[in-house]
């Protein structure tokens, strides 16, 4: 009998997460030999070109990153009152009264497409189905879809043992529920809103933005003012060799990696209140990289 006992159920992770993994280590090498390249040979409008390309693998690996985080993280939790899923930072608590049924997708007799931007690991957002209305996706594989009605919407969860959730499913519907769950949902936009109400991350996040963009702008007006610059400083102080000047569009993309790391590994600690001191030194970076480099741009320029 299934009691007041919880029981938790993982969606299928294998696939996801080696797609997932081989993902981001694709990108990680990309954007290393990207570095490699431009900081050795490449010039010119090619590097600007490349540059942007690395930028873009900078912004794009922390959603896979936290996409991989997400389903090694995801489970199910089946109760008498009710179910809870999480998945990263997505929660539903969905109580059982509002249950109306759930059932295995390929035996529902409905077509019910995966999201749009979806593969395996993350069918994650919504579809419109006409017999359904809009069915939210919180799974990893089409092969164990499961659909749970309830008297708002249509849930797909991809519990690894479907059998046996519809069956301690139907016996908690069976059963009834002593006391049914509050409905509860959290989604990652109601959780940046509550970091950008914290006193200190309101100021913080949006400094490590500004002075990042300021890096930028500092860097490319050097760049459209000068042909060649060095790019470094010997140990007596002298300029080093001269290089086209292009090339001190590194220092801003470096600059935007550490953001990037630094606002992800930020929120990352900021969810537990004991942890959020972590939170702040890593923002607190953000805001103290930028100006460094800034100065190096300005040090690197006082030489030309």
């Amino acid at each position: 009998m299934l009691g007041t006992q919880q029981q938790a159920f993982v969606p299928e992770r294998r696939q996801g997460m080696r797609i997932h993994a081989a993902a981001a280590v694709i990108l990680l090498l990309s954007g290393g030999g990207i570095l490699f390249a431009a900081s050795e040979w490449v010039q010119g409008s090619l590097f600007v070109l490349w540059m942007m390309l690395l930028l873009a693998i900078v912004v794009f690996l922390p959603w896979v990153l936290y996409r991989w985080y997400a389903l090694r993280s995801a489970v199910y939790l089946l109760e008498r009152d009710g179910l809870r899923l999480r998945w990263g930072l997505r929660s539903e608590d969905i109580p059982l009264t509002e249950v109306e049924w759930v059932r295995p997708a390929a035996e529902s007799g409905y077509h019910v497409p995966q999201p749009l931007f979806s593969w395996p690991g993350a069918l994650l957002g919504t579809r419109h189905v006409p017999e359904l209305g809009d069915v939210e996706f919180v799974a990893s594989d089409m092969a164990h879809l499961l659909l749970i009605a309830t008297t708002h919407k249509v849930y797909a969860i991809s519990p690894q043992d479907t059998r046996a959730f519809v069956s301690n499913f139907q016996r908690a519907l069976e059963l009834g529920s002593l006391s049914p769950l509050k409905a509860h949902s959290a989604r990652p936009a109601a959780f940046l809103r509550q970091v950008l109400q914290d006193r200190l991350a309101k100021i913080l996040l949006p400094l490590n933005l500004v002075l990042c963009i300021l890096l930028w702008i500092f860097a490319g007006f050097i760049v459209t003012n000068s042909q060649t610059l060095p790019m470094g400083f010997s140990p007596q102080g002298l300029p080093l060799e001269r290089v086209p000047s292009e090339q001190l569009l590194l220092l801003p993309v470096l600059g935007s990696l550490v953001l990037v790391m630094n606002v992800v590994m930020g929120l990352y600690f900021f969810r537990r209140l004991e942890e959020r001191m972590v939170a702040y030194l890593f923002w607190l970076g953000g805001v103290i990289t930028p100006v460094l480099l800034i100065v190096a741009i300005l040090l690197l320029s006082s030489a030309n």
